[in-house]
């Protein structure tokens, strides 16, 4: 296995967050607390770092990162 137990336990919640952000309208700090983050910022911060963008952002685009990451990439 190439990840640490740590590493493939935040791709697993940062997958079940990003359901969640597409198909429901649940306040992030309650997304957070559901895939097993206890701090909001702290699954803001993990998740920017796997996908490149914020929770909110995710949520705003649908799960569109690519478009996000052509249009950062033109300025």
């Amino acid at each position: 296995m190439s990840l640490s137990f740590k590493n493939y336990l935040n791709t697993l919640r940062i997958d079940k967050s990003k359901s969640l952000l597409d198909n429901s309208d649940i306040q992030l700090v309650d997304i957070a607390g559901m895939v097993g983050y206890e701090d909001q910022s702290y699954f803001t911060k993990v998740f920017k770092k796997l996908t490149g963008i914020s929770p909110g952002k995710y949520r705003e685009r649908r799960g569109r990162i690519q478009n996000f990451k052509e249009e950062k990439s033109k300025k």
